[in-house]
């Protein structure tokens, strides 16, 4: 009896000294995603600390709103001109530093070619890894919209049309469209009703979160498990053919017309960011895009030409160099053209 009482103050001592040596070697690493019965899952507002996303450790800052940026305010200030981002891990960016990421290069790069003269230039993002395009809908339709933008970039890579069948998508956990027999986009949010859901949203499940984002040597141990038992993820090529992956494309195609129609309904413009698949042809994907935009009178910019092979990361993610030819290619396809010298 004794020596097992020995044995736990031991063991809750060597815990007390491991949660204090973490906390002052900085380290941090609370659950960044939550459950989220509008959008299948978001990030958590006000959490940072550090991530290991593929394999690759990164420094993770969510602000207020529930987004990776810099705080922002509701109420769009003149003279703003703001340009909001859609998108996925590319947009979201877990390896890579704030300051290095595509969009927020991107704003001093239109601010310096003068992109709306008199103008201050904003980009706020609202990308978060995983998503789909219908994911990134209902985001614009509920939140994003909120903040006023002039602009949207819709960040699209081949892999979100498979995210967007709920037929094919490998996590069914989030909302999904149909087309009814007129075409229409329609919305699926049956998966708030999924066992594995309705068990996450628990009071408990929340509270136990809450409680490990204070403790240092939990944080740890949940990381390591990650690393260990969960298999890295490895870029591929998307399911390109077949009756099922037509009719994702159909679905795609009805969303992005959708939220075309909403942003200028809205008094924004949207325009499309074709980014292409490591190591994969994305050929078929951006002459898909090309004629959806040309259909919508919709700007496509493709990157297809813009990114070599070292912008990116094994995991698929770019690198620091992959975000910064991005912006740039990004800013040359925004910015008006420079009259010649003399």
């Amino acid at each position: 009896m004794r020596r097992g009482v020995l044995g736990a103050i031991a063991v809750v001592g060597a815990l007390l000294v491991l949660e204090l040596a973490l906390r002052a070697a900085g380290y941090s690493a609370p659950q960044l995603y939550q459950l989220d019965p509008q959008l299948g899952w978001s990030l958590r507002a006000t959490k940072q600390g550090w991530r290991i996303s593929a394999g690759e450790r990164g420094y993770a800052i969510i602000n207020a709103a529930g987004f990776r940026d810099r705080d922002r305010s509701l109420d769009k200030p003149d003279p703003v001109y703001r340009i909001a981002v859609l998108g996925d891990d590319y947009s979201e960016a877990a390896p890579v530093a704030l300051r290095d990421t595509w969009w927020w290069r991107l704003e001093a790069e239109l601010q310096r070619c003068d992109f709306r003269p008199g103008k201050l230039i904003e980009v706020l993002n609202f990308g978060v890894a995983g998503y789909s395009t219908a994911q990134e809908l209902v985001m614009l339709e509920t939140r994003a919209m909120r903040y006023a933008p002039d602009l949207v970039l819709l960040q699209f890579a081949p892999s979100n049309v498979i995210d967007n069948s709920s037929a094919l998508a490998p996590n069914k956990l989030r909302p999904f469209f149909y087309l009814d027999a007129r075409g229409v986009a329609r919305i699926d949010d049956s998966f708030t009703t999924a066992a594995e859901f309705q068990r996450g949203m628990q009071t408990r499940y929340r509270l136990a979160a809450e409680i490990a984002d204070h403790t240092r040597a939990f944080q740890l141990v949940r990381q390591l498990a990650r690393q260990t038992f969960i298999a890295p993820a490895h870029a591929e090529a998307p399911l390109s053919s077949g009756r099922l992956y037509e009719d994702a494309w159909r679905i795609t195609e009805a969303l992005i017309a959708r939220m075309n129609d909403y942003a200028r309904r809205n008094g924004a413009e949207l325009r499309l960011v074709a980014v292409p698949a490591r190591g994969a042809s994305s050929a078929d994907a951006e002459q898909r895009l090309a004629a959806l935009g040309t259909k919508l009178n919709l700007p496509v910019m493709s990157l297809g030409s813009e990114l070599r092979g070292a912008d990116y990361r094994p995991s698929g993610a770019w690198t620091v160099e992959g975000h910064r030819a991005a912006a740039a290619a990004l800013a040359r396809r925004l910015c008006p053209a420079q009259p010649p010298a003399g």
